[in-house]
C-alpha cells in the first residue's frame, strides 16, 4: 500500500502543477487581450504638376465596299499622322491601339427580319502622347484638320508619380498614428508599436471626354492640364498599453 499511494500523490502534485502553469499562462493572455488594440485609417495626398498629355483619336470611314473603306482609312490616317510628326511637337509618340472594319446592316427589301449589307466603316484609333501639355490643343486641331474625325479622349499624367505615391504614403501614415494617439489619450492609455498596416496609393488621371462636333467647332482647342493629385489610404492596427499615457 505504501509505493502506491506514493505514486498517487507524486500524480496529483503534477496534476496541480499544471493547473497552476495553465492559470498563469490564461492570465497572461488575458491580460494581454485586455490591453487591446486601435484601428485606425489615414489618408495622404500630394499635388504634383502633369507633364504629359494623352489623346485618344480615331480616322472612321464608311464605303460601300470594305476595300475601299480600309483604302480610304489607311490614306486619312496616314495624313493625319504625317501633320503630326512634321508639326514638332514636345516628345510625341503615336501607337495604334484598335482597328475594325465592320458591316453595317439595314433592314432588307421586303420588310422582314432578314438584313443586307449596307456597306463598311473602317475605324483605326491612335493614342498620340506629348511632353508640352501646353500644346495638347494644337495636337487635337492639327489631327481633325487633317482627318481624324473622332476625340475620344484626353487625360494627363505626371512622370514623377512614384516619389509622390511614396510622400502621400508617409502622410498617410502620420495621419493614422495621429489618430490613433489621439484615442489612447482619451482612453488613458499609451499607444503601443504598429501590428499591422494595410492600404496603398494610387494617381487618379482625369479625363476631359469630347465629342467629334464640339470638337470641329473650335477655330483653337483650348484644354488645361491642372494638377494630378496622388492619393494614399492606409488603415493601422496598433498595440494599446495599459499603462496610463503621459499626457
Amino acid at each position: 500500500m505504501g509505493p502506491r499511494r506514493d505514486c498517487i500523490m507524486m500524480m496529483t502534485r503534477r496534476i496541480v502543477s499544471t493547473a497552476v502553469m495553465l492559470t498563469a499562462c490564461g492570465a497572461t493572455a488575458a491580460g494581454a487581450q485586455v490591453a487591446g488594440f486601435i484601428e485606425v485609417t489615414g489618408t495622404g495626398s500630394v499635388a504634383i504638376e502633369a507633364d504629359r498629355a494623352h489623346v485618344s483619336f480615331a480616322v472612321e470611314t464608311r464605303f460601300a465596299a470594305a476595300a475601299a473603306a480600309s483604302a480610304a482609312n489607311a490614306d486619312a490616317m496616314e495624313r493625319v499622322l504625317g501633320t503630326l510628326r512634321s508639326a514638332g511637337l514636345e516628345g510625341l509618340s503615336i501607337a495604334t491601339f484598335g482597328y475594325s472594319l465592320r458591316p453595317e446592316y439595314v433592314q432588307g427589301p421586303d420588310r422582314t427580319r432578314s438584313r443586307v449589307i449596307d456597306g463598311y466603316t473602317a475605324v483605326n484609333n491612335v493614342l498620340a502622347t506629348i511632353s508640352d501639355v501646353e500644346a495638347v490643343g494644337t495636337l487635337i486641331d492639327l489631327a481633325i484638320q487633317s482627318g481624324a474625325n473622332r476625340i475620344s479622349a484626353v487625360s494627363f499624367s505626371a512622370s514623377s508619380a512614384g516619389a509622390a505615391q511614396s510622400e502621400a504614403l508617409t502622410a498617410a501614415v502620420e495621419d493614422a498614428r495621429s489618430k490613433a494617439t489621439a484615442i489612447a489619450s482619451a482612453l488613458g492609455k499609451e499607444l503601443g508599436d504598429a501590428l499591422e498596416v494595410r492600404g496603398g496609393s494610387g494617381q487618379p488621371t482625369p479625363n476631359l471626354q469630347m465629342s467629334t462636333m464640339e470638337a470641329a467647332a473650335r477655330a483653337r482647342t483650348p484644354v488645361e492640364a491642372g494638377d494630378q493629385v496622388v492619393r494614399a489610404n492606409v488603415t493601422v492596427r496598433f498595440a494599446l498599453g495599459s499603462g496610463d499615457s503621459p499626457g
